[in-house]
């Protein structure tokens, strides 16, 4: 009896034992990354957390850290060290970088996140501005004279032959206080900004701008060029991952915010649970439309770059006063290599379950 308790023990310890080692293999299976956002975790993350939180990455064998960094400039030297493996900034540096007699940054995009541009012109809705031409000699508030869009900005103008004056007026409240009492005929900032405002009870109107200007992407997926070609399979199972919380968002946007909220308790809004989720889901679905921002079709491409759309960028860089010429080999700025691999998964699947999500 005693031998067989004992033999009993022992067989138990030793399953015990192996899984225990099962489970630690399967985590040290998972290959760990580390994602780069340039300002901290905000709501047009909700994707990223989606991915985390359903498992979509846990399923491509990645472990993905999501950190906030404080702007591109502190975002990219990180990458360069390959302290950041994946980063989500604008295309303008590494085009500038590409420039004749530049510093060649050895990065490149690998995924176009988001498919047309964040940036909007927005005035009151009671203002007598009611095109991109009516801006002319009119004040338009920019965040920072040091920010992304001001150059565009500036080009999209001498296009339009508009001679306007930009004002710094912050973000946020500083902004919409500018705004309102009237120091600022408009509001140049990005989309989720001027969804905030609406949410706070401030009637606007978007000012339709430049067609090939409002087609420039935005932030994007980008990696060191050692990355992408030493663990493209990586790569591609990232993006894989965001393309499917992507699709899972937009059938169950309320969902991705909550999850992020789940995520980052701390930035759930104070108030009434019903108000606050519809306010948020439209601060949310201002830059989350623009990464649904496919051309016409039944297609979707998932990270597709479009080629053109490089060429206009770097055009509006040199317009805007960036560049000393528009001849710049963006080709060198970007892969469409792993397209086809984003798309590999069931699309329907994941629609269902979206729909069928319990909080």
């Amino acid at each position: 009896m005693r031998t067989t308790t004992l033999y009993r023990a022992g067989a138990a310890i030793t399953l015990a034992a192996s899984m225990m080692l099962a489970t630690a293999a399967a985590h040290a299976e998972l290959t760990k990354l580390r994602y780069g956002n340039v300002t901290e975790m905000t709501l047009s993350q909700a994707p990223m957390v989606a991915a985390k939180r359903l498992g979509y990455f846990k399923d491509e064998g990645l472990d993905v850290e999501l950190m906030g960094f404080k702007g591109t400039g502190i975002l990219i030297p990180q990458m360069l060290a390959k302290r950041v493996d994946i980063g989500y900034p604008n295309p303008d540096t590494l085009i500038l970088s590409r420039a004749p007699g530049a510093e060649r940054l050895p990065l490149k995009f690998f995924y176009n996140a988001t498919r047309s541009s964040g940036w909007e012109f927005a005035v009151l809705a009671d203002s007598p501005i009611k095109t991109l031409k009516d801006l002319d000699g009119k004040s338009i508030g920019v965040g920072a004279m040091t920010f992304g869009n001001v150059p565009i900005t500036k080009a999209q103008f001498k296009e339009a032959g508009i001679n306007a004056t930009m004002v710094p007026v912050g973000i946020g409240s500083a902004a919409f206080l500018a705004l309102t009492t009237h120091r600022i005929d408009a509001l140049n900032l990005f989309d989720a900004q001027h969804a905030t405002l609406e949410t706070q009870g401030t009637s606007i109107r978007r000012i339709a701008q430049i067609p090939s200007f409002a087609a420039l992407f935005s932030n994007s997926f980008v990696a060191h060029e050692d990355m992408i070609r030493d663990k493209p399979e990586v790569l591609a199972g990232f993006g894989r991952a965001v393309a499917k919380a992507t699709v899972f968002c937009e059938a169950n946007r309320a969902a991705c915010v909550r999850m992020f909220w789940q995520e980052y308790p701390n930035t759930r809004p104070a108030g009434d649970d019903a108000k606050v989720l519809a306010d948020s889901v439209k601060v949310f679905s201002a830059r989350f439309d623009k990464m649904l921002d496919f051309p016409a079709g039944p297609a979707r491409h998932w990270g597709e770059f479009p080629a053109q759309a490089w060429q206009d960028f770097a055009k509006a860089l040199y317009e805007g006063g960036q560049l000393s010429s528009p001849k710049v080999d963006v080709a060198d700025c970007y892969t469409n290599a792993l397209v086809a691999k984003f798309s590999d998964f069931d699309a329907a699947k994941v629609v269902a379950a979206a729909h069928a999500w319990k909080d």
